[in-house]
């Protein structure tokens, strides 16, 4: 009887991996192959003040010797360069997406917004989210926060932040008190660490629930690793409004401002799912076998 009962444990664990497994679904992705950009099925990229973005057929440069990787070029120039990449996700109502891809900047270390994650834009209210690298002098291209808004107004965008060197908890605003904020690096990510190479990113974004002041709760979260190594891991957050609306857009890019010298910045393999990251769902569990002795 015990060898039942624990077959019939075992199988069961195997059938929630098998269900974990299928619960991971892509909503969008790019491998950046085709040699033109993918200005359709809800992607859009393009240019203006001063910037210019294409695909890279040269395979020496692209990621993993691809056929095709999409960068950016800021030319110095004054003012702001606006480079954009964006995929709309409105018509998914998503509150909750994991996003990684591979990205470099292997010529100077410049600061612009990078990722960030649009909310549904009415009138006045929408909740944006940003991993942004760092203009401030001596750390530029760094990423050191994440910023957002905790709520408190119908328009929340960096009004709060995570830091990543775990400092100043409070400025996480009004969940602090039962917020879980973990850095396990207690530094940023330095701008240094670009090189010349590819690096990975992992990212995940969930609005906190609720539609009423008195139904809100606070389990938004933040999740950042950066080539398997994890810089953010905060849970129990406000960090929507409860009339703000859900995920919009997912952009990369974005405005460049207060730049020193021009630079490129360059992405592949983008994919965005929800459940998980994709890369991470288990393998396809064996059938189970229940063995009666």
């Amino acid at each position: 009887m015990k060898m039942l009962y624990r077959s019939l444990v075992a199988a069961s664990m195997i059938l929630l991996s098998a269900s974990s497994y299928a619960a991971v679904t892509v909503v969008a992705s790019q491998d950046f192959e085709s040699p033109t950009l993918p200005n359709s099925n809800g992607w859009t990229f393009g240019a203006q003040s001063g910037g210019a973005v294409s695909i890279s057929t040269d395979t020496s440069l692209n990621h993993a010797g691809s056929k095709g990787s999409i960068k950016a070029n800021y030319p110095i120039a004054k003012g702001a360069m606006y480079v954009w990449g964006s995929v709309d996700l409105t018509p998914l109502k998503l509150n909750d997406i994991y996003i990684e891809f591979w990205a470099k900047m292997p010529g100077a270390k410049q600061g612009l917004k990078f990722l960030k994650i649009f909310g549904v834009k009415g009138t006045s209210d929408y909740a944006n989210t940003t991993f942004a690298l760092t203009s401030d002098a001596g750390i530029q291209g760094s990423m050191t926060q994440i910023s957002f808004g905790d709520g408190s107004s119908l328009t929340n965008d960096t009004q709060n932040v995570v830091n990543l060197d775990g400092t100043y908890l409070d400025w996480i605003g009004r969940a602090l008190s039962g917020a879980s904020i973990l850095t396990p690096q207690k530094k940023r990510w330095a701008g240094t660490n670009w090189g010349t190479d590819w690096h990975h990113f992992r990212v995940h974004v969930k609005f906190n629930s609720g539609t009423t002041a008195a139904n809100q709760v606070a389990d938004g979260a933040y999740y950042l690793e950066i080539d398997d190594v994890v810089y953010a891991n905060a849970t129990k957050l406000f960090n929507r409004h409860y009339s703000n609306g859900p995920i919009q857009s997912v952009s990369i890019f974005d405005w460049a401002q207060n730049g020193t010298a021009a630079f490129e910045l360059w992405y592949d393999d983008f994919k965005i799912t929800t459940g998980g990251f994709d890369d991470r769902k288990p393998e396809p569990p064996s059938k189970p076998q229940l063995i009666i002795k």
